[in-house]
C-alpha cells in the first residue's frame, strides 16, 4: 500500500525568485484522499481541512511578532475521525527569528514548544516535520539557520514522548547558501532530506539519509554541473522516494526527475517542457504540479489526464480528482467559496 504522503508547497522567495505576484505562503498538504491548505497571505492565515472546515491559525506569535508559515502536514485521523496536522512558521521580533509550531485536531489548535536556540544569533530559513504513520507519526523537524549571510547549517530535532528534543547540527556552512531544504520519511523509517547547496559554481542539489541506527550518508542528487539546481520536492514511494526540482537548461528553468533507490539516485530524466518552475508532488503522488513561467500558468500533469489554468490565485492550487469524472481538478479559495477548474483530457506526461 503506497505510504501516505506529507507533502507541502512553499515557495522560497530567497531561492530562486518568485514570478511578479505570487505569494510565497500558500501550503498544501495530501495524506491518502485528505487535503489541507494553509492561505497565510491574509490577515488572519486560514487553514482549510478539505473545502468545509477553516481553521483560524495564530498570524502573531504575540503582539507586534508576525509569523511566516513555512510547512504543513497532515498527520492522518484520531478515532473520532478528526484531521490531525501541524503547522511550522517563523516568528520574527525585534530580537531577530525563531521557529513558531502549533499542531492541532480539527479546530483545534496547540503550540508546539520549538528546540531551544540562541536567539538573535541565529537567522532561521526555513523548516520541516518529519512525519509517517502510526501512532505518533510527527518523528522530528528539520531546518536551516545561519550566524551570518549566505552560511545556512542544516539542523535536526527528533520528536519523542510529544516533546521536540535537543536540537543537532548534521551539515555545516558550505562555500555558500543552502537553501529550498525538503525532508521526508521513507518506509524503513530513514530520514531524507535533499536540499540545494552553492559549491562555489552554482547550486547542486545535495540529500542526507538518516537511518534509525544513527548512521548518515549522502552526497549530490546529481554529477556535478555548472547549472543552478533549485527548490527540490520530496515524495515517499514503495521503492523509496522521487524527487522534482527545476535546472537551469541554458536558456530557461526546466523540471527534472531522479529516484532514489536502494540508497542511491537513479533514473534522472526532464519531466516538464522548458520554462518550468516550482514542481510539487500532488494528490496521490502520481500527478506533478508545475509552473509555466511565461504564460504564468499552473498545469499538473498526471498518468491519463492534466489540467492547466491561468494564475488567478497567488498561490498554487490544490489538485484533487472530480468525483464526477475521475479527472484531476485544481482548486483554490477564492471569497465566497472555493472555485475549481476541470482536467482537459487526454493528458499525457511530458
Amino acid at each position: 500500500m503506497r505510504r501516505p504522503l506529507c507533502l507541502t508547497l512553499a515557495f522560497l522567495a530567497w531561492t530562486a525568485g518568485l514570478p511578479p505576484g505570487l505569494a510565497a505562503d500558500g501550503l498544501t498538504a495530501y495524506r491518502g484522499e485528505d487535503w489541507a491548505h494553509l492561505q497565510a497571505t491574509d490577515a488572519e492565515p486560514t487553514l482549510w481541512l478539505g473545502t468545509e472546515q477553516a481553521v483560524e491559525l495564530p498570524a502573531m506569535e504575540a503582539p507586534g511578532v508576525p509569523v511566516r508559515y513555512v510547512d504543513l502536514v497532515l498527520l492522518g485521523r484520531d478515532p473520532e475521525g478528526m484531521q490531525e496536522w501541524a503547522v511550522a512558521g517563523v516568528a520574527v521580533d525585534r530580537n531577530g527569528p525563531r521557529l513558531s509550531l502549533h499542531g492541532g485536531r480539527g479546530d483545534r489548535v496547540r503550540p508546539i514548544a520549538p528546540p531551544d536556540r540562541p536567539q538573535g544569533a541565529v537567522q532561521i530559513a526555513s523548516a520541516r516535520w518529519l512525519a509517517t504513520e502510526g501512532a505518533e507519526p510527527l518523528r522530528g523537524l528539520a531546518w536551516l539557520e545561519a550566524t551570518r549571510p549566505r552560511a545556512q547549517e542544516v539542523w535536526l530535532s527528533p520528536y519523542r514522548d510529544g516533546d521536540l528534543q535537543a536540537a543537532t547540527r548534521l551539515v555545516g556552512a558550505g562555500p555558500g547558501s543552502q537553501t529550498a531544504l525538503d525532508a521526508v520519511v521513507l518506509a524503513d523509517g530513514s530520514w531524507l532530506l535533499v536540499w540545494s547547496a552553492f559549491d562555489g559554481n552554482d547550486d547542486d542539489l545535495v540529500w542526507r539519509q538518516g537511518r534509525p541506527d544513527g548512521s548518515w550518508t549522502g552526497g549530490r542528487v546529481s554529477p556535478d554541473n555548472r547549472v543552478p539546481d533549485i527548490t527540490p520536492r520530496l515524495l515517499v514511494t514503495p521503492e523509496g522516494a522521487a524527487v522534482a526540482w527545476s535546472r537551469y537548461d541554458g536558456n530557461v528553468y526546466r523540471v527534472r526527475t531522479a529516484r532514489f533507490e536502494r540508497g542511491e539516485w537513479r533514473a534522472e530524466r526532464w519531466a516538464a517542457a522548458p520554462d518550468s518552475l516550482y514542481p510539487e508532488w500532488v494528490g496521490n503522488g502520481d500527478t506533478l504540479l508545475f509552473l509555466r513561467g511565461s504564460t504564468r500558468a499552473w498545469r499538473a500533469v498526471g498518468p491519463v489526464s492534466s489540467v492547466e489554468f491561468a494564475a488567478a490565485t497567488e498561490t498554487a492550487p490544490v489538485v484533487d480528482s472530480d468525483p464526477s469524472s475521475g479527472l484531476p481538478r485544481a482548486r483554490w479559495p477564492e471569497a465566497g467559496g472555493w472555485r475549481s477548474a476541470p482536467g482537459t483530457p487526454p493528458g499525457v506526461r511530458p
